[in-house]
This record gives C-alpha cells, sequence and structure tokens, in this order.
C-alpha cells in the first residue's frame, strides 16, 4: 500500500492511460484502471532496481494535471485533425526526429508516452533527449509535439 501511496500521481496518470485506451471514464473504468495501475506500481517496486528508479520520480500535483489536461485537449484536437486528413487524402507517413529540451528521463518517458497516445503520431525510437516520431501529418505542419505540453512537462516532473 505504501508504493501506491508514495506514487499516486505515476498512478493516476497510469489510470487516465488506462480510460484512454478503454475509451470510457465510467466509475467502473477507473476502478478498474485505478486496481491495474496499483498492481504495475507494485510489480515494478518489487522488481530488481524498480523501487529505485521509481523513487526518483518527483511531479508537481497541479503542474502534472495540468500536463494531462493539455494532453487531453490535444488528444481530441489531433483527432478531428486526423479526421479531416483522411477524408481529404492527405496522409503522408514518415519518420521525424526531433530534440526535446526535457533532459530527465521521467519527463522524456511522459513525453514519448503523450506523443503515441495523440493520434496520428506514434514515438518510434529514444537516444538522450533525441525521439523519433512516424507521424502522417502533412510535410507542412512542422509542430509535431505541442510546445505547451512540453513546458508542462518540464515544470511537472523534477528530478
Amino acid at each position: 500500500m505504501k508504493y501506491i501511496i508514495n506514487h499516486k500521481i505515476f498512478t493516476l496518470f497510469l489510470t487516465f492511460i488506462w480510460c484512454i485506451l478503454c475509451g470510457s471514464f465510467s466509475i467502473h473504468a477507473i476502478i478498474i484502471g485505478l486496481v491495474i495501475s496499483s498492481i504495475a506500481i507494485f510489480l515494478g517496486c518489487h522488481i530488481p532496481g524498480g523501487a529505485q528508479y521509481l523513487h526518483s520520480l518527483n511531479v508537481s500535483f497541479f503542474n502534472f494535471l495540468k500536463f494531462m489536461f493539455i494532453l487531453f485537449i490535444d488528444i481530441y484536437i489531433s483527432t478531428f485533425k486526423m479526421f479531416k486528413l483522411i477524408f481529404t487524402s492527405n496522409i503522408n507517413p514518415r519518420l521525424v526526429p526531433i530534440k526535446t529540451s526535457l533532459n530527465n528521463d521521467w519527463s522524456i518517458f511522459f513525453l514519448a508516452n503523450a506523443i503515441t497516445l495523440t493520434p496520428g503520431t506514434v514515438t518510434v525510437n529514444r537516444k538522450g533527449n533525441k525521439l523519433l516520431i512516424l507521424t502522417t501529418y502533412p510535410e507542412e505542419s512542422n509542430k509535431i509535439v505541442n510546445q505547451s505540453l512540453v513546458n508542462a512537462l518540464s515544470k511537472g516532473v523534477k528530478h
């Protein structure tokens, strides 16, 4: 139980991702997400090196909540952009390397997963603070990563 209390923000984040993947924010989905997130964190603390790595996560609650809010809005906006691209047949899959200003492993982890959760983009690889992203957006749209998302992460996750 102490692992879950110590990592309550991470538990909420995993529950948020669970609800997005289920496509439902019902009480039933939230409770199942909390249980699965708690089990994942409990198991993560019991693998060799896992507890030390999880304890290095230092999250500011309100800034991380702001990050999740921006991510939620970004996912919905990207969904409508993808509808438009699909109906206009303007899809141009390509790999785009980006260098992020984040240098904390946890921040880059959350950014990579946020990119993957956003429709039309998938994080393929990471080397240091460079991410390789598969995107379906046309080449003229050079904003693949929302800068306000990166700013919220830099304030919300510290090391």
